[in-house]
């Protein structure tokens, strides 16, 4: 064996001095101005499904700030049907908080407290403006804490973790 190819037990020993990553603690070093997140552990309601971060929103809510920002929408018109402005909504979030990876997202409950009453349709699903979710890819990817201030600002609603209406043979790639 050549001296400078490491033993059995060193090379043993150098891996179990290694930190051991938490995986519940979302941290990305290449934006350091990311918002801090803890992913919550699973509670039974979660137990295999994706848990999502983003504000809870209403139907109502999408079509209302849709129609408050007319305006800055070309081509709008009074024949624009509900589901285009809940997409045009989720357009004019994305430009205005300058966040592309912003979805809108069906949930059942609250991730941390499945018992929390929820605002919207109550013993349905409702929907939150997700923002990222519990998949490591993603809370890479989360928003600054300037691009979360702007979508607080907007929405008038505070974040919070939920629990994905779909399971994860919904997703691809789960």
């Amino acid at each position: 064996m050549s001296s400078q190819m490491p033993s059995l037990t060193q090379s043993i020993e150098a891996m179990s001095l290694q930190q051991p990553r938490n995986p519940t603690q979302a941290t990305n070093k290449a934006i350091p101005d990311q918002i801090n997140l803890t992913v919550p552990y699973r509670t039974p309601a979660a137990k295999d499904h994706r848990i999502l971060y983003g504000f809870p929103v209403s139907n109502e809510w999408l079509v209302s700030y849709c129609e408050q920002n007319a305006h800055r929408i070309k081509g709008y018109g009074p024949t624009v049907s509900l589901g285009t402005k809940t997409y045009l909504a989720m357009k004019l979030l994305r430009v205005s908080s300058r966040f592309k990876n912003l979805t809108i997202e069906g949930v059942t409950c609250n991730a941390r407290d499945p018992s929390l009453e929820l605002k919207g349709s109550p013993g349905r699903s409702f929907r939150v403006v997700c923002v990222c979710t519990s998949m490591r890819s993603s809370c890479e990817n989360r928003p600054t804490q300037a691009q979360m201030d702007i979508l607080r600002s907007i929405i008038q609603q505070e974040p919070d973790w939920y629990v994905d209406v779909n399971p994860p043979s919904y997703y691809s790639g789960y």
